[in-house]
């Protein structure tokens, strides 16, 4: 059987890899928000094939190179969802819709699927741990301290949110990082629900079917969050902030793709899915709080208060009808997949966790007036761009500075007001943090380098 690192290392995902770096999906745009979920901006560019050999470590989450290859890998996941208009097809989203879900566009995405997981997933096998022995016993009491632990804490994120300076603006970031997930919401359910697998596959359905409103549209969990993104004054159109996904929302909501379409993970979902199912409820009820605070008593957050209460019901379905009965049958040896599944989840959660507050504190000093560059900066160099000229969102891997040596020029790192900068001014943006910019007028000059280049010389 050829192995992923064969296949790399045989040259023949080559002429693949270009091909997609000059598909028209993954082409850049000139928009802060993406108007149709057929394009998929992916700088493929900047990445040889050989990049995917080496696996993306814990402590290069937060890259460029990250970012590039988790929006790959979440678009080839995507290909299997349908996504269609809430209107009439344009000639523009006909094309588009055919060209995104073209059958040799996605088998060049599918071909180069396993080595895109490979580097994006290694990091799990990296940093978790789930040696025995585990019984049922031993599993339903680390179960229980995980939750009871997880449940006498508040949330982070509403406490860092409810304190920020521009509270309003970090709860919609937040929401954007959840919404690779929430728009299509249980679609990766929906992976693991072909076959013939005994009782536990009609108790999977049963949760599946409450994720999907029971068949009502009005009900169905990705229609409530778009009604949420609508009440705070969101886009809810599927992906339309596409560009501000950070890599680690994206990787989250590809993990649940990855072990629910890969057959021998199945053990693994289960106890993930346990516990995503498990917390839910004490981080919702206190979010649909934090919104109503923020937005108004009108807002609408049924989509999270649903969760506070069908979720305790599904983290029971989880434990009673699919861990405890599927131990029975195969036995203790199936028990480390499933906490791997829970601790996956959980560090999956909290690296989403720690990007989101970086990023946040890169917003509120950039919108605050507090992200200056310590010294001058040397703008000999600064580019002269046309009206109009986009540097799509991306991440820094070094402190980066952007000035503005003459002219406008539009910044933002997610919270959708962008910043004007005018001549003479300048931001730094720290390692790891995504930026983007617009020229907002003629003959506007700009300089973005990383902090040791841009340093004015004494």
């Amino acid at each position: 059987m050829l192995k992923t690192a064969d296949l790399l290392s045989s040259r023949a995902l080559a002429p693949l890899w270009q091909g997609l770096q000059a598909s028209s999906p993954y082409q850049p745009t000139q928009a802060w928000l993406l108007d149709s979920p057929y394009r998929r901006p992916t700088d493929l560019s900047t990445l040889p094939v050989e990049a995917l050999s080496e696996p993306v470590r814990l402590g290069q989450l937060f890259t460029q190179r990250s970012l590039v290859l988790n929006r790959l890998l979440f678009n080839i996941y995507e290909q299997n969802n349908l996504y269609l208009p809430q209107a009439r097809f344009s000639e523009a989203d006909t094309e588009a819709f055919h060209r995104f879900y073209a059958p040799d566009f996605m088998a060049a995405n599918a071909f180069v699927r396993p080595a895109v997981e490979r580097a994006c997933f290694q990091l799990l096998d990296d940093e978790l741990t789930v040696d025995g022995p585990w019984t049922m016993e031993h599993l339903e009491a680390y179960c229980q301290k995980l939750l009871t632990d997880f449940e006498a804490t508040p949330s982070e994120v509403c406490r860092r949110v409810d304190q920020a300076a521009f509270p309003k603006q970090a709860a919609r970031m937040f929401l954007i990082q959840v919404a690779p997930d929430f728009l299509s919401e249980a679609s990766q359910m929906a992976r693991a629900l072909p076959g013939n697998f005994g009782p536990v596959h009609s108790e999977l359905t049963k949760i599946f079917i409450d994720e999907f409103g029971y068949g009502v549209f009005q009900h169905k969990h990705s229609t409530l969050f778009e009604r949420t993104l609508e009440s705070v004054g969101l886009n809810s159109r599927v992906h339309a902030y596409y560009y501000w996904y950070l890599p680690s929302s994206l990787l989250m909501t590809s993990y649940f793709h990855w072990i629910t379409s890969n057959k021998p993970r199945w053990f693994e979902y289960v106890g993930a899915l346990y516990w995503i199912e498990a917390v839910v409820p004490h981080f919702n009820r206190q979010f649909s709080k934090l919104l109503k605070a923020q937005f108004g008593q009108d807002t609408d957050t049924e989509y999270f208060d649903e969760h506070v209460g069908i979720d305790l019901h599904h983290r029971r379905m989880a434990l009673d009808k699919l861990i405890r009965p599927t131990v029975q049958l195969y036995g203790d040896s199936v028990i480390p997949a499933m906490v791997r599944g829970i601790e996956a989840s959980r560090l999956l959660g909290d690296l989403a966790e720690r990007d989101f507050f970086a990023q946040m504190d890169f917003c509120e000093a950039l919108h605050g007036g507090k992200a200056a560059p310590e010294g001058p900066v040397d703008l000999a160099g600064a580019a002269e761009h046309p009206k109009g000229w986009f540097l799509e969102p991306r991440v820094c891997d070094v402190e980066t500075v952007l000035a503005v040596a003459a002219g406008e020029v539009e910044v933002d790192g997610g919270y959708l007001t962008p910043r004007v900068l005018r001549t003479g001014e300048a931001v730094a943006i720290p390692a790891g943090r995504m930026v983007g910019a617009r020229v907002a007028s003629e003959g506007a000059r700009l300089l973005f380098r990383p902090r040791g280049e841009a340093a004015a010389r004494g």
